[in-house]
């Protein structure tokens, strides 16, 4: 298998910046969502991570360079904005990034499939990290309890609530790519 270099762009080209600003926006009104909307409202059994769709969709439409620094700047904005405690999110969002888009780039498609099978998975780790979260700051740990009441509707949540998120991805990274690559 031959690995082809990636053409980069100059770090402060008018392309890169933006990107940066587009992505930046488009993360930080997802955080705002995610704390916000989602958390207040009653009428859904938990939090969906709307911010791992997010990395997830931007390092499969843009690459695990993009997916790396989507992942620390959704991490920063999900613990700035009071998402969680401090849980080293913008450490797993950016491993998340980094590693999908890899695999994105080396094995499958740029696609809506790939997207829901990296996702998955994704959540899946998610509610394994928020799993250990939880049995090192609770007392009285409890595991059948946090799996049923916390991470079993997490998981879901985030899973129904993160199939748009794909295209919202996808059209933010649109512009930044030939119209070959988008398809």
């Amino acid at each position: 298998m031959e690995i082809k270099e990636q053409a980069k762009e100059p770090l402060l080209s008018s392309k890169t910046v933006g990107r940066c600003l587009l992505f930046g926006v488009f993360l930080f009104l997802t955080a705002a969502c995610q704390v916000s909307f989602f958390s207040a409202t009653a009428v859904f059994p938990a939090t969906p991570d709307l911010l791992l769709a997010a990395v997830m969709g931007l390092a499969v439409c843009d690459g695990e360079r993009t997916g790396a620094v989507s992942g620390i700047a959704a991490g920063v904005f999900s613990e700035a904005l009071g998402g969680t405690g401090i849980m080293l999110m913008p450490v797993f969002y950016m491993l998340a990034g980094y590693v999908f888009g890899i695999v994105t780039r080396f094995f499958l498609n740029r696609n809506f499939l790939s997207w829901i099978v990296y996702m998955l998975i994704a959540a899946f780790a998610r509610s394994v990290w928020s799993l250990l979260y939880l049995a090192a700051i609770e007392t009285g740990f409890n595991f059948l309890t946090v799996f049923s009441k916390i991470i079993t509707p997490e998981f879901l949540m985030t899973v129904i609530f993160s199939l748009p998120m794909y295209f919202l991805c996808r059209l933010c990274a649109k512009p930044f790519h030939r119209k070959s690559e988008m398809e």
